[in-house]
Formats: structure tokens, C-alpha cells, sequence
């Protein structure tokens, strides 16, 4: 008789849990309006989910197709980004595009990136998302470092770019040119 009244009395502490047990709130969102390019390696492709996790439902795969895929991003939650359409960029397709995904979806940033920092007109990286942010970095010719894209805001991403990480609102999409 004393084994069952032990575990009767130790079954309530387990199922009432911790505040550790309680999953976080989610991050806000942020609202971008930024073009970046698929860089999974993956040869399956990139999974597109229903919500800002790796629990959301996958809604698309952007298959590696033509020439490279970029995807418009939305917004940010988190580590995640809201997208809302994809384009392959494809000769043998008219106007060299084809539109690959055309609804609402969520990738992780590590599946995204840029072909280059380095424009025409060089590029600043800065310390805000914001044209009077103070200037960390001035990229005047091809740069050879490696460029993580980690965030976005507005018209802005934030990357790290070698030993320095900001905010930029000019990079290259095209993986043909330096975009110069």
C-alpha cells in the first residue's frame, strides 16, 4: 500500500511543471523590404514553413533551378524571415525570370545571403539601420570577405562582413557582376 500512496503524491509536483517549462514569447516583428538570395547548399532545396520555426508546416521547397533564386523579404521574427514571393533568375525563361513561389512563407537567415557587398558606388556599413548611422566600414573595391546576412530592417540588412558587423541598404543580388 505505501508504493501506490508515493507515487499519488509525487504525480501532482510533475504535472503542475516549472516556469522553465513554459516556452518563450514570441520575438517581434520587424518589418523589412529587401531582396536577398538563396544560398542553402541543400540540393533538395530550401524548405519554406508555414510560421517562424522548424515546427511550422513546409508550405514550398525553392528547388535550385536556373541560374540563382531570390525571395523579397517582409519582415523578421527572430531568426526568421517573412517572405512573400520567390523569382529564379533563368535566360531560358522570358523576361530571364520566373516567378517559383508566389504566397506568404518563413525561412531561416542562414538559408539567405547576398552575391557581394561591393557596388558601383562602394557600400557603408553602418552602426543603425539608418543613412545617419555612423560609418564602421567603406567597401571601395572587391572584397574578398566572407558576408553573413543576420538581420533586416526596412530597406536594410545587417551583416557581418569579416571582423565587422552593421547595416547596409547596398549589396548585389546578381551572381554574374559585381553589380558595378
Amino acid at each position: 500500500m505505501r508504493i501506490p500512496l508515493m507515487i499519488a503524491t509525487c504525480m501532482p509536483l510533475v504535472a503542475i511543471g516549472s516556469p522553465a517549462d513554459k516556452a518563450p514569447a514570441p520575438a517581434a516583428m520587424i518589418t523589412c523590404d529587401v531582396t536577398l538570395n538563396v544560398t542553402d547548399p541543400d540540393p533538395k532545396g530550401l524548405n519554406v514553413r508555414a510560421a517562424p520555426s522548424t515546427r511550422g508546416a513546409i508550405v514550398a521547397l525553392l528547388k535550385p533551378d536556373g541560374e540563382w533564386t531570390s525571395v523579397h523579404v517582409t519582415g523578421q521574427q527572430g531568426e526568421w524571415l517573412s517572405i512573400d514571393r520567390a523569382e529564379t533568375i533563368d535566360d531560358n525563361a522570358r523576361d530571364g525570370s520566373r516567378t517559383v513561389l508566389d504566397k506568404p512563407g518563413w525561412v531561416h537567415v542562414s538559408r539567405l545571403g547576398v552575391s557581394e557587398l561591393f557596388t558601383g558606388s562602394g557600400t557603408v556599413i553602418r552602426d543603425k539601420p539608418a543613412a545617419d548611422g555612423k560609418a564602421l566600414l567603406r567597401i571601395k573595391d572587391e572584397d574578398s570577405a566572407p558576408t553573413r546576412v543576420l538581420a533586416c530592417s526596412g530597406r536594410y540588412i545587417q551583416v557581418r562582413h569579416g571582423k565587422v558587423q552593421g547595416w547596409t541598404n547596398s549589396w548585389c543580388n546578381n551572381e554574374r557582376t559585381t553589380c558595378s
